[in-house]
């Protein structure tokens, strides 16, 4: 390649390495290799091709800062400080807006962009003094089921909570020494009842052997008839309940508050975010990051979005687990003075999509239950927290086809308070942007851990952007496709053991390796279906051209090339002997029926000949076409073919075989035919390469925006007008011509 993709002379970037701004010199005219290209660590450089959103992204930014500069200033914060007082209504406060909506194509830097602003905006607050805060659960004493919030600047959430699972600490460590202690008591007491039982009973039978008498003067012997048994029985029945039962008790319960204690009860339970059976607040929110939040909202549902109360005491911490223990912020509430992303905006639920209203209108959201399954009648279902604040700077995102899908209410409320921003397929081919690529390249190494490029390598990848981009001058921003491209070329190159990825080792990548599945597909069926085509690009032939045409995929819009065999029959009506004179007609088979584009290229084909030669081709002649071994052919591009095929007939000139054409035909102002342009190009022409034709006709328009010769192996000729195309196609070989009749 001739073609100077990256310039010449030196560079000096600057880029933030390791939070430091460095000035590195780069050499783009001698550079071998991408290693060594110093790759920036704000991610905002990362953002190319997007320069119109980045714009209206940091308009949105600046308002967003002017927003909370403003809140800061009213100190809307110190009535939240205090879980007891009554929060405000933060609608008075907190005025709705900016929200940045980004359409585009998948892999055009959506994402990528939504991460760079949070980034930015970390140090935008450091800049202006905006500070972050935390979020902490209360119980609420008289209500337990509202339970009460409390907001903290950053770090000092965690400091409350430490002071509250102090005091925690302590009242359990007075219970447990208390517990301790009623705990000898009761086992000294168990057992002194135990010994003084025992003590009973030895003395009573040392009473009994040494001949004691009762109380009344008889002895214990003569008072039992001399049975000892019975004496003891007695004696022991009269000493269990005040000395036995009450010690074995106290004993026994002195073991089970020490068996419970060591395998701690209820009270050391944990469930979801840590809950517990305790008083103490809950860190719902914490940003002691002290970074911008950044929360990717992409297909969460509404428990997640905006926060919801467990309800299941197996998940929560046990049975008695208090309501404040069992709340768990939303992404509202954790992207609160962030950045809350939600790709593929339109596939919110409506029920959803309005809750998020509230949140963008108020700036503020209570934590109640809510779930798939709402929990089934539980308590849970009473319990709703106070007002927490969901400060969010929204940034949505989606395909094209989102305009007419997001709920109306929001999409109107993105129009009214922020912007609405379309993604850039590309940008233009110039030697910055080339370079840019280069950039693209050593950021994506860099990501993957691969091995460097070399300069023919990034050459051939800033060449397949170009082809992308389906423009001469232009470059595709749809990056993600080629990053597949750059890993498969950087594996291929690593098996071979090289020390650098090479051209060679992408052209396998794009060939062989990183095609689609429904282009895989497409391509699969064409050599298929190629094989049992009569096609032979060879020789002159009346009567028969060769066309081209695209294959679409219904569901992913790929699309490959296809060669279309045409040939046609052209009589007069009054040349074939009959009694009764035939009618003329104009049959076209082997195309889509009821398609408008086939037919309008039909019609058309007509009156260009009608004007171009003054014969009605459907009156007076017997007119077929026919798209041989062709099912349902449609599009516009057909129209020169048909024209080109006609006027060969009529003028007696075969046509050359190893030539294809497209284009649209069109009717002739001031004596030209024009042909227009038409899509798939870059398609047709590579299905007439695979096919070993020598040339290829093409609208002039289509090759001026999107043509690069070298690009191909065939010659590529543009065209403007049908005289054009005759004089590419038609050889002066002079055939049996069509007699013609010139209307006068």
């Amino acid at each position: 390649m001739s073609f100077d993709h990256f310039g010449e002379g030196v560079e000096t970037l600057t880029r933030t390495v390791q939070g430091r701004t460095v000035k590195v010199q780069w050499n783009w005219g001698k550079f071998s290799t991408t290693e060594g290209f110093p790759v920036d660590e704000n991610m905002i450089n990362w953002v190319i091709g997007q320069e119109q959103a980045l714009s209206e992204g940091f308009l949105c930014l600046n308002e967003w800062v002017h927003k909370l500069k403003h809140l800061e200033e009213t100190q809307w914060y110190a009535s939240w400080s205090n879980a007891d007082e009554a929060k405000p209504a933060a609608k008075t406060v907190i005025s709705p807006g900016p929200y940045l909506l980004l359409l585009g194509d998948p892999g055009t830097g959506k994402s990528l962009l939504g991460r760079a602003l949070s980034e930015k905006l970390t140090q935008v607050y450091k800049e202006n003094g905006i500070k972050l805060f935390d979020v902490l659960a209360w119980k609420n004493a008289v209500l337990p089921s509202q339970p009460r919030v409390s907001i903290h600047t950053v770090g000092e959430g965690k400091k409350v909570l430490q002071k509250e699972q102090r005091k925690e600490l302590k009242r359990k460590f007075t219970t447990k020494i208390g517990l301790k202690a009623i705990q000898a008591l009761m086992l000294t007491l168990g057992v002194f009842l135990l010994a003084l039982g025992l003590y009973f009973m030895v003395n009573a039978w040392q009473t009994w052997t040494a001949g004691g008498v009762s109380i009344g003067g008889t002895s214990w012997q003569e008072l039992y008839s001399n049975n000892f048994s019975a004496y003891f029985v007695d004696k022991f029945i009269n000493l269990v309940p005040l000395t036995f039962i009450p010690g074995g008790s106290l004993i026994f319960f002195s073991v089970f508050i020490w068996w419970f204690s060591r395998m701690g009860g209820l009270t050391n339970l944990r469930g979801v975010g840590g809950a517990q059976q305790s008083d103490v607040p809950k860190l719902i929110v914490d940003n002691v990051s002290g970074n911008a939040p950044f929360v990717d909202a992409t297909g969460h549902r509404s428990a997640q979005l905006f926060g919801s109360v467990a309800w299941d005491p197996f998940q929560t911490g046990g049975l008695g687990t208090p309501e404040h223990q069992r709340v768990t912020a939303g992404d509202v509430h954790v992207a609160s003075l962030g950045i809350l992303y939600i790709d593929e905006i339109k596939n919110l639920d409506p029920e959803d999509a309005v809750t998020l209203l509230t949140v963008l209108e108020d700036g503020q959201l209570p934590i109640t239950l809510r779930s798939r399954w709402h929990g089934g009648g539980t308590s849970a279902m009473a319990v709703s927290t106070e007002p927490v604040p969901a400060i969010t700077f929204l940034v949505g995102a989606g395909n094209f086809d989102s305009i007419g899908q997001v709920h109306p209410a929001l999409m109107d409320r993105i129009y009214g308070y922020g912007k609405v921003v379309r993604m850039n397929n590309d940008m233009p081919n110039t030697l910055e942007n080339r370079r840019k690529y280069v950039q693209f390249i050593a950021q994506e190494v860099k990501r993957f851990n691969l091995m460097p490029f070399r300069r023919d390598a990034c050459m051939e990848i800033v060449e397949e952007g170009r082809r992308r981009s389906n423009k001469r001058d232009a470059l595709s921003t749809r990056f993600r496709p080629l990053i597949s491209i750059i890993k498969t070329s950087a594996i291929l190159a690593m098996n071979e053991k090289c020390q650098a990825v090479e051209r060679r080792h992408v052209l396998e990548a794009l060939n062989e390796h990183c095609k689609t599945i429904q282009k895989q597909l497409l391509e699969h069926e064409m050599h298929e279906r190629g094989k049992l085509l009569e096609i032979k690009p060879e020789g002159v032939t009346l009567g028969q051209i060769h066309g081209l045409a695209v294959v679409h995929d219904p569901y992913s819009g790929e699309m490959t090339g296809n060669v279309l065999g045409v040939k046609a029959q052209l009589v007069k009506k009054t040349e074939i002997p009959r009694d009764h004179p035939l009618k003329g007609y104009y049959k076209v088979t082997g195309v889509a029926k009821g398609q408008s584009f086939i037919s309008d290229s039909i019609a058309k084909v007509r009156s260009v000949i009608l004007q171009k030669y003054g014969v009605d081709i459907a009156q007076d002649y017997l007119t077929h076409i026919d798209f041989a071994q062709s099912y349902g052919v449609d599009g516009p591009s057909a129209g020169v073919t048909m024209a080109i095929l006609l006027c060969s007939l009529i003028e007696g000139k075969p046509i050359r075989q190893d030539v294809a054409v497209t284009g649209e035909i069109n009717l002739g102002v001031n004596g030209a035919i024009q042909i227009t342009a038409v899509g798939g190009i870059h398609e047709k022409i590579k299905a007439a390469e695979a096919w070993g034709f020598k040339k290829v006709v093409i609208p002039q328009k289509n090759y001026l925006h999107s043509i690069d010769a070298r690009d191909y192996t065939i010659d590529v000729v543009p065209a403007a007008t049908l005289d054009d195309y005759l004089k590419e196609c038609l050889v002066e070989q002079q055939f049996l011509k069509v007699p013609v009749r010139k209307y006068k």
